[in-house]
């Protein structure tokens, strides 16, 4: 069974730092000053559980722009299930409801992952650019009522 709930213990947002340092530190060898930042304290966290497993996290904020998507990422061993789009989609749920006016989504995706995000309705715009060592593309999903 799969379920998504919002990340608010420290036991649960501790389940998330897990699934992101296995993700963007050991397997893509970011340095974890480049993965934490200050924003963690701002952003809502979600944690996708695979039959109660933490298997999957995202996190979202509120910007000037708009709303923005970041930090998802699935473990290997759930990968190709669904659960990235999964999450996306909870969490532009979960904006939609915090925030009844926002309407525009926005997200910097590796490029090996955007057919993933575009396949959810996000385009890309801008140039591409290097965040981490890895190429990313800013994209964007405007949802009108």
């Amino acid at each position: 069974m799969v379920k998504i709930i919002q990340a608010k213990s420290l036991e649960e947002i501790h389940e998330v730092f897990e699934i992101r340092i296995e993700v963007f530190v050991v397997e893509q060898a970011c340095l974890p000053s480049e993965e934490f930042d200050e924003l963690d304290a701002q952003a809502k966290h979600y944690l996708l559980l695979e039959d109660g497993k933490p298997v999957a996290t995202g996190r979202y904020r509120k910007t000037d722009k708009g709303i923005k998507i970041e930090r998802i990422a699935t473990l290997a061993s759930a990968r190709g299930k669904g659960y990235a789009s999964q999450i996306v989609q909870h969490i532009i749920q979960e904006a939609r409801t915090a925030y009844p006016d926002a309407t525009y989504f926005y997200l910097h995706s590796q490029q090996t992952v955007m057919p993933l995000y575009a396949s959810l309705g996000f385009i890309p715009f801008g140039e591409t650019f290097i965040e981490a060592d890895i190429v990313h593309q800013a994209m964007s999903l405007i949802i009108s009522d």
